[in-house]
């Protein structure tokens, strides 16, 4: 059967950019027969494939039946006039295998068309799997089967062991094994399909610029383009364009990366988006102490998503330390905008546009006495928050220099602070990568540490977490979240172990547990050892419940005629015990029958409530339970008095105004500014306290003043209450009754109180001769020489009541508008009067005390 070149074109043309592409393998039987050994269900679909009409070309994702998941995969059509001539599928595996399948072009290079497996530059023929291995009879196991001839395997058979041994499809086993032909100049295995960087796609729209070199030993790839933005709600939604490129090379000893991106904004109302990274690296390892690599990033308008340290195997600015192609892509195929959209691509980017922050990133990767091996970033960002984070992965395999490693640990780490939230995590985890004994055995799991200070809600907490609570162990959310720790071992084909663990600290109760299970499975017998722990210890009250069992059991399945019977046989007893007053139960567990006996006290049904000295050790201690913090018009300190029953000093304040505010740790519900008054200037939410089982209590916080010897009221002082979070586990009525984070909110915790203004009465003080001295007039007035003469001009009069009409008319409505009228009348008249002052309230408030006497009044005209 043929393939038409049209059928190709037209697939292509229907399929979306980033889209998925599908193409039968009914279209392709006959021409590349060995199609459904690589592609599942009958069907190549390639995801997010990116199309070239004119060589016929799509690149993507594509789920194979080699790999568990989606991998890279590229597939290329030749065309002779009307007709498909040749076919070129390759999907890239990892760890330097490829799958491919040839036609046409294989021809050339004496190879036969079908399924090939390429693993460090070998094709291996794909065949169905012949007969079982000769068996020994003189050998047998434990169930009497016969075992393969012993015999010492040679080291190209142990080297042959660590190649893939079969692939299980759709149309049987197959597995690879190596053809006669082992010419490294084979064409098919120099094609730019199959080599370890993949070449770059033509850029989004075809308006962007893609660069590709290849000449041993140096390798570069790169592309700058622009990616148009969508996306209608999240962080991108005030930005319509990225423009960036990824710059990618290799020569052999050092290699490198430089990436970035520019966003453009929808509207001059918000500003525009940059961040810039690169990173290079060496292969240069002299001893003690190397530097792999090093890297320095900054962005502006941006932010980074600071990764969890189960994550940091992903996080790109890390990967590119040691890596740079391995950002956005799987296996060794290295694609630059696929690194672009790995950075600032759905569905969570690590860099996203946030208008007025700023981070700077520096990185090392590093190897130490040719056994540790890590990488290391520091990363800090301004603007909205305040973030300061240190990042890393580090480990190493023993034996060092052995090729039979027995151990292999690798763990990443996340230190953050956020000072002006005032909260600091620190986590770490083992990655994918971490073994021991045996690479099957495997270890997982991470911890997790969180503090929080300062103005925080939760300031005070903290909380450790080791590996992932159990479903009777949830915490509040607002505590440090752990992937499941423990472990898991496959011993040969029927001995598998597996373990998990937990603890929890925090500053009520300690949690710890775990669990271990051994399972054999040998045909059809099967037998397994389960054991668990769990143990909680409480501290206010202190309460203590402890828990451990083991079973044991083994099962078999017999055929009895046409039947399968299965006979189970399980022994195991656990124990739990409680206290104070010391209490458990035990329960015994037989195949065919279990029963629980108890004894001591009965469990408690709800915590006992504590005594006032009892809660008084889960508070603060007195003196920092309440605090008093001067604000504006504060000066400094001054020099305690010696008379004084206390060493605090005095604050100097500024006499035209002062502000403070007193806070405490505690809900209040009455606020008092005296100290013996019995009227609140406030009220709140009566007070619970939770560990004591008490409800609607009343908390009083009084604030006045000790002035020589005598209380002063502050009841004339401006006073607004200070409402913020409190505790729900210590002034909740119920465990859960904070919601999710645990906290009771707009609670009254303190008050703010300013100074009454200030009066400065009506004496106007000394006045100095300077002060009583007159201002010429000009131009200079007649003055009569006698008292006799009579006065020339307008005589000045005292007729008293000026000074009120001036307090009660000059800053009234209808004189505020004649003003008006008039400045505007003289402006149409040519008059520039300059800057007016339309605001006379505080000259009329001052006539008062402005004037040492009624002013005398002169006759207009």
């Amino acid at each position: 059967m043929s393939v038409r070149v049209g059928d190709i074109r037209e697939i292509l043309e229907q399929a979306a950019p980033g889209g998925a592409v599908e193409i039968p393998v009914s279209v392709l039987d006959g021409h590349v027969p060995d199609v459904g050994l690589v592609f599942r269900g009958g069907r190549m679909r390639v995801e997010g494939a990116v199309c070239d009409l004119t060589e016929l070309r799509i690149t993507g994702q594509a789920a194979t039946t080699a790999s568990a998941s989606p991998v890279p995969v590229r597939i290329a059509f030749t065309g002779d006039g009307d007709r498909v001539t040749d076919t070129v599928a390759a999907a890239d595996l990892g760890a330097g295998r490829r799958l491919l399948l040839v036609d046409g072009a294989a021809a050339d290079a004496e190879l036969p068309p079908g399924a090939w497996v390429v693993v460090d530059g070998r094709a291996m023929r794909l065949t169905v799997r012949g007969r079982a291995a000769h068996t020994d009879p003189g050998r047998l196991d434990g169930l009497g089967r016969p075992l393969p001839p012993a015999r010492v395997r040679t080291a190209a058979e142990r080297a042959q062991e660590r190649r893939p041994q079969a692939l299980v499809t759709e149309r049987g086993i197959f597995v690879p094994r190596p053809t006669a032909y082992r010419q490294q100049g084979v064409r098919v295995l120099e094609s730019p399909m199959v080599r370890g960087w993949q070449p770059v796609e033509t850029p989004i729209g075809g308006g962007g610029i893609s660069v590709e070199y290849e000449k041993s030993p140096v390798r570069v790839a790169g592309a700058f383009t622009a990616m148009p933005i969508l996306a209608e709600d999240g962080p991108f939604k005030d930005y319509e364009a990225a423009f960036g490129g990824a710059l990618l090379f290799d020569t052999g000893k050092f290699n490198g990366s430089l990436m970035g991106a520019y966003l453009e904004p929808r509207t001059s109302s918000v500003r525009p988006s940059l961040f810039a990274y690169g990173s290079l690296g060496s292969s240069v390892t002299p001893p003690p102490f190397v530097v792999r690599g090093v890297a320095l990033g900054g962005g502006w308008n941006s932010r980074v998503r600071v990764p969890r340290a189960e994550d940091l195997g992903a996080f790109p600015f890390l990967m590119a330390l040691d890596n740079p192609g391995a950002i956005g892509a799987d296996g060794p195929s290295v694609d630059p905008l696929k690194v672009l959209t790995s950075l600032i691509g759905p569905p969570r980017p690590w860099v996203i546009p946030q208008e007025g922050d700023l981070w700077f990133a520096a990185g090392l990767a590093f190897d130490c006495f040719k056994t540790v091996r890590g990488r290391a970033m520091a990363l800090v960002q301004t603007g909205s928050e305040l973030t300061i984070s240190l990042l890393g992965a580090g480990g190493a395999q023993l034996p060092t220099q052995s090729e039979k490693k027995i151990a292999r640990l690798e763990i990443g780490f996340e230190v953050t602070v956020k000072p002006v939230v005032g909260e600091l995590s620190i986590s770490a985890g083992f990655t994918e990568k971490t073994f021991l004994i045996d690479e099957n055995c495997k270890l997982r799991g991470g911890v997790g540490l969180k503090f929080w200070f300062g103005e925080h809600p939760q300031a005070g907490d903290f909380a450790l977490i080791l590996g992932a609570l159990p479903r009777a162990r949830e915490l509040p959310g607002h505590y440090p979240k752990s992937e499941p720790a423990g472990l898991e071992w496959g011993i040969g084909n029927t001995i598998k172990i597996s373990g998990t663990a937990y603890a929890a600290m925090t500053p009520k109760s300690l949690m710890a547990g775990g669990s271990l299970e051994i399972v054999f499975q040998a045909g059809m017998v099967r037998a397994w050892l389960t054991a668990k722990l769990d143990v909680l210890v409480e501290w206010n009250p202190f309460y203590f419940d402890v828990g451990i069992g083991v079973r044991i059991g083994v099962s078999a399945t017999i055929k009895v005629w046409f039947f399968r019977l299965t006979i189970s046989i399980e022994i195991g007893a656990s124990v739990r015990v409680w206290g104070p007053a010391v209490g458990g139960e035990a329960t015994v567990h037989l195949w065919f029958i279990s029963f629980t006996f108890g004894f001591g006290a009965e469990r408690r049904s709800e915590k006992p409530a504590l005594g006032w000295g009892g809660f008084q050790g889960m508070l603060p201690q007195p003196k920092h339970i309440i605090r008093t913090v001067p604000g504006p018009g504060y000066a400094g300190e001054s020099t305690p008095d010696a008379a004084a029953d206390s060493d605090a000093k005095p604050w100097l304040v500024n006499s035209g105004g002062f502000t403070f505010t007193t806070d405490t740790q505690a809900p209040v519900s009455t606020l008092y500014l005296d100290r013996d008054s019995t009227t609140p200037v406030d009220t709140g939410t009566a007070v619970d306290i939770l560990p004591m089982h008490v409800q609607g209590k009343e908390s009083e916080l009084r604030v006045w003043f000790d002035r020589e010897g005598r209380d002063e009221t502050l009841r004339h002082w401006k006073h607004t209450p200070i409402r913020g979070n409190v505790v729900n586990a210590l002034w909740g009525t119920s465990p859960d009754g904070g919601g999710g984070d645990g906290l009771l909110r707009e609670r009254i915790i303190g008050v703010q109180l300013v100074s009454p203004p200030v009066n400065y009465g009506t004496s106007t003080g000394f006045i100095d001769e300077k002060g009583i001295s007159f201002d010429p007039i000009a131009p200079d007035g007649r003055q009569p020489l006698s008292a006799d003469e009579d006065s020339v001009g307008a005589e000045p009069r005292r007729p008293g009541g000026v000074i009120e009409k001036i307090h009660d008319g000059i800053d009234a409505a209808g004189t505020r508008s004649n003003r008006s009228a008039l400045v505007g009348a003289l402006g149409r008249l040519g008059v520039e009067l300059g800057p007016v002052d339309t605001d006379l309230s505080g000259y009329a408030g001052a006539a008062g005390t402005a004037f040492t006497a009624s002013p005398m009044l002169v006759a207009a005209g």
